[in-house]
């Protein structure tokens, strides 16, 4: 789409500044050098242009998709994702008109279709280690017992009281800040101190107490630690340390003592001593604790619980989240106990896969280390495919330690299956969705409940933390292997029913134009929800694709289209009418991602089997032969395309009629691709006698009748007449603006078109700051990244070196490419059309070398991506070229330009404007290497041709015969 347009605009802009610069026919040999230093410099915007590619993204949402898959209009040209060329201002300051109307040939002809493959969570088991174990020993005989010692007569043994149960892990990574910020939150006092860690179940809540307590053991007489999931269990844990206190004064006494009467003496020798630290492990709610926390005065208590919330009553609250990436692949690899060995990429990906969860880590490298043969690879695959089995920690045993993971959550679950039955099946629902960032208004009508009834069970869920809220409570994350645990737990039916619910609330809340601008936050925050959970066939997928196409985001739309085309090829067959349609939305969404040359041979691959299927003059089959034809042009041979649509064309009116929406569209096509094949007087020619007709048919405002008045203005610019074609735009963009409104994706097109024909016209100045006006608004409609987006930084970048200020569009290329290669790839086609504009304008900013150092270094890249003949390769080269000649190798600029223009002539054609542009370039080159004489005889021989392809007043012609008055002057030695 991008190389012919290229061309054509990139002879004009040359055109525009040669003219002044050897107009004068008095020039002294040195100031011609210097006229020609010029001269030069408007060549090299050559480079800038090429950033054209940039620019195909411009209309894309003129589009108008059907109700189902099957594929619109054969419209290659029009604004939508078919076009060729969209309305977006091109980078190297040109901006391309809409081409042609109607709707678009879009994927597989038609706007978007295609759907993903359902993307299922893996099952993975997963849960909290429980620590601590409070046994309670009990009599039938109390009155027999003898009583418990006073509380002043027990002090604690001078080497200390310590009731941990276990040593703390040896492998202890990422948390040493927690670890730090419990110290001084619990020496803040006075009174009682409580801290409280709270977190899911695996997140290292207990670690981290435990690490705590076993470090600062020290700096305590008496240190414990108590189970605390029920009252009962702190009860019992009490209990016992009441036994253990007493065990050297009263060991009878402290054997026999029940729990109630133990755990009361624990509680009142606490209050009488500061010293101490008490650790209650995994408890499940604050209330149970206040009865104990309400009878003490000193000392310090450190609480782990699942459960986020109620604890801000009784201390400082310490969210504990999952691992850093680099801390989890430490611990993992410190676990399997081989960093040197493993492969860390290997390591890492199973880290993520496993949430960077530090529990679920330590099972996965003691399963690894213990399992003959394994590594992380191979883990990771049997993790996948068998979660509940792949958790356990050691595969020769079978024991709860070994499955706590799972363990915990069944626990978890059990007890908000009691609570609210109806949270444990939105949970269900829940875990079919992605991870992170639920909006909770999708969840509302689960089950019939309003409102008010999913916020009460999302809060049970939320205490529990199997969710997590955001701030303001109006969204959702659960995490990933809370969601595996949960969907594994299921049969197979019930799975069913949850994935079912899930998608029909999903596709509830999905708003209903996916191409209005507004509704794109909203299916942002959706998209991967979507891809999670919604079937490949459903209409609700196919509205996310058409939010990918209008939004600009053509690498997703290609990867969620290749699933469903997967999906269709092995459900339906590879020649079903829908796969078919799939296969073609994938080609098309290829081509839209940047790759041409790919998008046209699927096209080519998919044609015949369309005609053997469909017939060769089915609606579908012709759409597929338009997007071949466009494809074809878009992948550098814009002859071949012009010549496809005009085969096409006489079959098109037949089946269609002469003044059908889908002929107009066709002829619209071909006017396009006889301009980008290098005619675009015959561009123009053809879009005036189209418009007419369009007007006749569709109504002088409707879209397509303004999308072909804009055609017209721009080929009417790209054949010589920018003036005029500032003025069209001028006229048109108030129009636009009443049918579209001020801020249409069209409507800024047009604002860009008009700022591109002003400066072409010869106000740089004017264009820059159009461009600046308009980049804000760019930025606000579709997002500072959106393709449309980028153009316009890229207009503006470049007309402000047009402008005189080649250091500021140096700065402003350079500070937009890395946006490019993030948002396209590092060798996208409009990544590297932002490389070529920033060493173009490194050139112009006065450094030759840099801008040759450059272009050398593109041209490899170039080549690999587009091939070695495709236009913009072309183009690299001739920019290659030009700035070795501007290093002062004019020798060598030349043998460049001689080994350049027979390819420019085979592939483009002997009189194509950038064919003509290269034998221009090679007579300069040619004079400034020493040899006048030839430099005027080719002068000589190019002027008529110039004449005759392009008219004797254009600027290429007025330049021409400028250059070659001047070296005839040179070649006769006159002054």
């Amino acid at each position: 789409m991008v190389a012919a347009v290229v061309v054509a605009v990139s002879v004009l802009a040359l055109a525009t500044g040669l003219v002044g610069f050897f107009a004068d026919p008095l020039h002294l040999p040195d100031a011609a050098l210097d006229v020609l230093d010029k001269r030069a410099s408007v060549l090299s915007l050559f480079v800038g242009i090429a950033g054209l590619a940039v620019a195909g993204v411009g209309l894309l949402r003129q589009q108008t998709p059907p109700s189902s898959d099957a594929p619109a209009a054969p419209a290659v040209s029009s604004s939508g994702p078919g076009s060729p060329v969209v309305g977006g201002a091109m980078s190297g300051g040109m901006v391309v008109g809409q081409v042609s109307g109607g709707t678009t040939a879009g994927p597989g002809g038609a706007a978007a279709g295609g759907q993903r493959a359902v993307a299922v969570a893996g099952d993975l088991t997963a849960g909290m280690l429980i620590t601590g174990d409070g046994a309670t020993i009990t009599t039938t005989a109390a009155q027999m017992r003898p009583p418990l010692p006073p509380i002043g007569a027990v002090e604690v043994p001078a080497a200390g009281l310590a009731g941990l149960p276990r040593r703390p892990a040896g492998v202890f990574v990422g948390r040493q800040e927690q670890l730090e910020r419990l110290e001084p939150a619990l020496r803040s006092g006075p009174g009682v101190i409580t801290q409280a860690v709270v977190g899911l179940g695996g997140i290292g809540k207990s670690e981290l107490a435990l690490q705590y307590a076993h470090r600062h053991r020290d700096a305590y007489r008496l240190v414990w630690w108590i189970t605390a999931e029920t009252p009962e269990q702190i009860q019992a844990g009490l209990a016992e340390l009441g036994r253990a206190l007493c065990a050297g004064v009263a060991s009878n006494a402290a054997a026999q003592a029940p729990a109630e009467e133990a755990e009361a003496w624990a509680l009142a020798w606490l209050a009488a001593h500061d010293d101490w630290l008490v650790v209650f492990d995994n408890a499940a709610d604050a209330e149970d604790l206040q009865p104990c926390l309400g009878r003490l005065r000193a000392g310090h208590v450190l609480v782990t619980s699942r459960r986020a919330v109620g604890w801000q009553d009784v201390g400082e609250v310490l969210q504990l989240g999952v691992l850093p990436q680099a801390d989890a692949v430490q611990l993992l690899l410190e676990v399997i106990g081989a960093e040197t060995t493993v492969d860390r990429a290997s390591a890492g990906e199973l880290a993520a896969e496993l949430g960077e969860l530090p529990l679920a880590l330590k099972q996965a490298g003691a399963y690894i280390a213990a399992t003959p043969g394994m590594d992380p690879a191979t883990y990771l695959g049997l993790l996948r495919t068998t979660p509940v089995r792949a958790l356990s920690a050691d595969p020769r045993r079978d024991t709860a330690t070994d499955r706590v993971v799972a363990r915990v959550w069944q626990v978890t679950c059990a007890r908000i299956e009691q609570i609210d039955p109806r949270a444990m099946r939105l949970l269900q629902a829940l875990a079919c969705y992605a991870p992170d960032d639920l909006p909770c208004e999708v969840l509302t009508g689960f089950e019939g409940g309003d409102a008010a009834v999913i916020a009460d069970a999302l809060g049970v869920l939320a205490s529990y933390s199997m969710i997590n809220r955001s701030r303001d409570g109006r969204a959702v994350s659960v995490h990933r292997l809370v969601q595996a645990v949960t969907l594994a737990a299921l049969p197979d039916d019930a799975r069913t029913i949850a994935r079912a619910a899930a998608a029909d609330l999903l596709q509830a809340a999905l708003p209903d134009d996916p191409e209005r601008i507004s509704s794109w936050p909203l299916y942002a925050r959706l998209l991967p929800h979507a891809q999670a959970v919604l079937d490949a066939g459903s209409d609700a997928m196919r509205a996310i694709l058409n939010y990918l196409g209008a939004s600009g985001d053509y690498r997703s739309a290609q990867a969620l289209q290749h699933r469903r085309y997967t999906v269709l090829h092995h459900a339906r067959g590879p020649e079903h009418p829908q796969t078919l349609t799939a296969q073609a939305n994938l080609a098309f969404w290829t081509g839209r991602a940047g790759d041409a040359v790919g998008a046209r041979d699927q096209f080519a691959a998919l044609l015949p089997v369309r005609e053997r299927v469909s017939g060769p003059e089915h609606p579908q089959t012709l759409t597929d032969r338009a997007n071949l034809a466009r494809w074809t042009g878009e992948a550098g041979d814009a002859a071949r395309a012009r010549d496809q649509f005009a085969a096409l064309l006489p079959v098109r009116e037949r089946v269609s009629g002469p003044e059908h929406r889908q002929m107009l569209t066709a002829r619209a096509n071909l006017a396009f691709w006889t301009g980008r094949a290098g005619d675009a007087v015959g561009a123009r020619d053809q879009f005036a006698a189209l418009l007419p007709v369009r007007e006749r048919v569709s109504g002088p405002e409707h879209p397509q009748t303004l999308t072909d008045r804009a055609n017209l203005a721009r080929w009417t610019g790209e054949a010589g007449d920018a003036a005029r074609a500032r003025d069209q735009f001028a006229a048109l963009l108030p129009v636009r603006e009443r049918v579209l409104g001020p801020e249409h994706p069209q409507t800024l097109t047009d604002r860009a078109n008009l700022a591109r024909w002003t400066g072409e016209a010869g106000d740089a100045a004017r264009a820059r700051d159009q461009f600046a006006a308009l980049l804000p608004v760019r930025e606000r409609v579709l997002g500072p990244e959106h393709p449309e987006a980028l153009t316009a930084r890229a207009n503006l970048a470049f007309w402000t070196g047009r402008t005189g200020d080649a250091v500021g569009a140096r700065g402003l290329f350079a500070a937009l490419l890395p946006i490019v290669e993030r948002v396209s790839g590092p060798e996208h086609p409009e990544t590297l059309t932002a490389r070529a504009n920033l060493a173009g304008w490194t050139g112009e900013a006065g450094d030759a070398v840099g801008a040759r150092d450059q272009f050398a270094a593109l041209l490899p890249v170039r080549e690999r991506v587009s091939g070695p003949e495709h236009p913009q390769t072309l183009t690299d080269r001739a920019n290659l070229a030009f700035w070795t000649g501007r290093t002062g190798d004019a020798v060598g600029a030349r043998d460049q330009y001689a080994a350049l223009l027979p390819v420019r002539e085979r592939v483009s054609g002997p009189e194509h404007p950038q064919t003509l542009t290269a034998r221009a370039n090679l007579a300069r080159w040619t004079g400034r290497a020493g040899d006048a004489v030839g430099a005027r005889d080719q002068y000589a021989a190019l002027l008529p041709v110039r004449e005759r392809v392009l008219g004797p007043e254009h600027p290429q012609t007025l330049t021409a015969r400028a250059n070659l008055a001047f070296w005839t002057k040179e070649a006769e030695g006159r002054p």
